[in-house]
Formats: structure tokens, C-alpha cells, sequence
């Protein structure tokens, strides 16, 4: 299960080894645990990497408080500033999409390169106000956030922690049906974006991944 997953007021924060930190935790963290357990997957074995609605880009699934992805060479994403404005809210959320796009991308280039009945699958758990994702946030929406959004939770609009921790066991533990390289929206297998399917963007992220991972690999 990957499920590490950050969300920064700024794209120019950079983690240890000088990557830039959303990448890193998003996207690389969860790259390393997948290829350093990939041997002892046994047969039958699900791998479940959580990602986000926010890929789409548009106001039906980032309610308007988080930009599209904004794709560049995962080279540059791995740098800090890769978006315009890189000290402001806008960037650090930008960052975060594009994050979870490359995360998908990687799910689709993971389904062809693992072995034979290990699958995996991506998760989007919808909106779940409470799980401190915008702890770095401004003093109001961390508020807003904690104690404002969760009632959405009545509403088809977002998902309580409970709800989506439900989902996430029935997804991880195969309750849910999904063929590996599915994207799976709560409970149901749907097509991600369009721009979420590309074979180029795809290979460009395993490689760079690979490359930036290795030093590690080999420790």
C-alpha cells in the first residue's frame, strides 16, 4: 500500500537529498518501497497506490481549491521551482496534482512490468477533509480544512476518514474488483483523464524514477 502523500504551500521546498519534497514523497517514496519489495510480491498480491481526483484538472474534482497538473519533464519535476510562482500556495498545489498524475503514469508502467498475477492498482479516495494534508497552509484554510469542510462529508462532495479508510481495505484486499493498471474512484473502476494515458510520459517517469531510486537500490 502507498499512501505517502504530501501537500506543500510551495514548490520550493526541497527533501534531504535535495529533490523537490511533493515529488519526492508522492511520487519517488512510494517508486523505492514498490522496487525494493518487488521480489517477494507473491502471486495473487495487490499493490494499491493512492492518488487523487485532482489529476482531472477541472472544478467537478478539485472543487476549485487545487490547479490542474501542469506537466513537465519528471527531470524538472524533481527540481524545486518547476512551476511559475514557486513561492505561493498555487505552485505547491500545482505540484501536488502533477504528482499524483505521475503516480498514475507509474501504475500504468507498473502493470506491464510486473510479473505475471502481481497487479496494481491506483485509488482515489475523493476529498477527505481532516487528514492534515494542508497542515502547511495558511492559518485559515488549515481551519477551514479542519473545521469547516468535514460537513461536506453529508454530502457526495467529499468522504469521511472512516468511509474512505472502508473503501481503501476493499480495494487493497481485492473486495473490489479492478484489473491491474485500473484507477479506481472509492469504490469503482473508471478511466482516469484523458491526459493521464501516455506511453512517452509513462516511460519518461520510470526512467527518470529508476535513476533518480538507484543510489538507494543499492545500498
Amino acid at each position: 500500500m502507498g499512501n505517502a502523500g504530501i501537500q506543500r504551500s510551495d514548490a520550493l521546498t526541497a527533501g534531504p537529498d535535495g529533490f523537490e519534497s511533493t515529488f519526492t514523497v508522492n511520487v519517488l517514496a512510494n517508486h523505492l518501497l514498490v522496487r525494493m519489495l518487488e521480489d517477494v510480491f507473491a502471486p495473487q498480491a495487490r499493490i494499491v497506490i493512492t492518488v487523487s481526483d485532482t489529476h482531472f484538472g477541472d472544478f467537478r474534482h478539485n472543487l476549485g481549491m487545487v490547479p490542474g497538473p501542469a506537466w513537465h519533464h519528471p527531470t524538472d519535476l524533481a527540481r524545486t521551482g518547476a512551476f511559475p510562482a514557486a513561492d505561493t500556495a498555487a505552485a505547491g498545489r500545482t505540484a501536488y496534482s502533477t504528482s499524483k498524475l505521475a503516480a498514475i503514469y507509474l501504475v500504468h508502467e507498473y502493470a506491464r512490468r510486473l510479473r505475471t498475477g502481481i497487479d496494481i492498482v491506483s485509488y482515489n479516495p475523493g476529498f477527505v477533509p481532516g487528514t492534515d494534508l494542508a497542515r502547511d497552509a495558511d492559518v485559515v484554510s488549515r481551519l477551514a480544512v479542519r473545521h469547516v469542510l468535514p460537513i461536506m462529508t453529508l454530502t457526495p462532495l467529499a468522504t469521511s476518514r472512516k468511509t474512505v479508510g472502508r473503501h481503501l481495505a476493499d480495494v487493497v484486499l481485492g473486495t473490489t474488483r479492478a484489473p491491474t493498471g485500473a484507477y479506481v474512484d472509492r469504490t469503482i473502476v473508471r478511466p482516469s483523464s484523458a491526459e493521464s494515458y501516455d506511453p512517452q510520459r509513462e516511460a519518461e517517469i520510470w526512467s527518470t524514477a529508476e535513476r533518480i531510486i538507484e543510489p538507494y537500490i543499492n545500498q
